[in-house]
């Protein structure tokens, strides 16, 4: 089997001298610098004795506008958001007296079956969403990481929607995908 290694690299955003931390305003230096594609990722700083980090890797066509997204999520935005979802778990944090800091994530030059992976090209939604997926895939192997991205399917969920089915729907649905006999 051959290995693919991707060389990268997680950069703090710092703005006026010290890093970006959420909610901060934005700087009009940050404005300029970070209004265009990229990956990310947010982190929550570990108390003294954590194990293990909090984190948020996600992508933005325009990252200030990812940001100020998540910093102020519409007040009509339904529980399943991620910007209102976002901006209640580092809320929480934050009262609990912890910071959360942005990082941006610094791309090797790489090549995937001849196709250009790079910092030149994280402005195409496709390849900037595949790295996404690759960083999440890294982090969520990392025991040190607590991935605070939703997963849409969580275990054990699927069942307790089954569950919660009337009998009659619950039979609709086993003669919809049964399997089909081979004779």
């Amino acid at each position: 089997m051959s290995q693919l290694a991707i060389n990268h690299q997680w950069r703090t955003v710092v703005t006026a001298g010290g890093p970006y931390y959420f909610p901060a305003r934005f700087t009009a230096d940050f404005r300029q610098t970070f209004c265009r594609p990229a990956v990310y990722r947010w982190r929550v700083m570990q108390n003294e004795g954590d194990t293990t980090e909090s984190i948020y890797i996600g992508e933005a066509e325009d990252l200030v506008r990812r940001i100020q997204r998540v910093i102020t999520p519409p007040q009509t935005a339904k529980g399943g958001n991620t910007n209102k979802r976002l901006n209640k778990i580092f809320t929480d944090f934050i009262r609990a007296g912890r910071k959360v800091v942005l990082d941006v994530a610094e791309i090797e030059p790489f090549e995937l079956n001849g196709i250009r992976f790079g910092r030149d090209t994280i402005g195409e939604r496709f390849k900037r969403c595949a790295l996404e997926n690759i960083l999440l895939v890294f982090a969520a192997a990392n025991p040190h990481y607590k991935l605070l991205n939703a997963v849409l399917d969580p275990p054990g969920k699927s069942l307790e929607v089954l569950q919660a089915l009337p009998a009659y729907k619950l039979r609709e649905l086993v003669q919809r995908y049964k399997p089909k006999s081979p004779c």
